[in-house]
């Protein structure tokens, strides 16, 4: 592949990652969903036993985070370009999420930080790059439960 079509699968790389982090912030649920290949995978270990494929990781999410404030942030891409249509990468990553009172909030939490690293793979369909898998790999994670009614 020549340098310049690197550097352009490169930095659409970087923009599918940061509208990733934008639909999960702003709950774009469609537009979220439209980021990923039919067969894409994702695994976050704090959340599943094994990798879930995209279409039910999407019955789960929405209402996870539903009434919730996210606050996802990536760093620092390590991506490499394998072949036209393959790529992989490490991000560093933070989020913070935050469940008002009145909120289910995800596993019963206030507030939720951690960080970590993003490690992906992508696949080019249509012209168009695409989440082939996303797995999670945290280095902390800090849980604040909700508070308890006192009656």
């Amino acid at each position: 592949m020549e340098d310049i079509r690197r550097l352009m699968a490169i930095e659409e790389i970087k923009v599918l990652k940061a509208r990733y982090c934008r639909f999960v912030d702003t709950q774009d649920w469609p537009a979220f969903r439209a980021l990923f290949a039919d067969d894409a995978t994702l695994f976050f270990p704090e959340n599943y036993d094994r990798a879930t494929t995209i279409g039910d990781f999407m019955q789960g999410v929405g209402p996870a985070l539903e009434g919730g404030v996210t606050a996802h942030h990536v760093m620092a891409p390590e991506i490499e370009i394998l072949d036209e249509d393959n790529a992989r990468a490490i991000w560093a990553m933070q989020d913070a999420l935050h469940f008002p009172p009145g909120t289910r909030g995800l596993a019963g939490a206030s507030e939720i930080y951690g960080a970590g690293h993003y490690h992906e793979t992508y696949v080019r369909r249509g012209g168009k790059w695409l989440f082939a898998s996303v797995r999670l790999s945290r280095l902390r994670l800090a849980v604040h439960a909700q508070p308890r009614r006192v009656d």
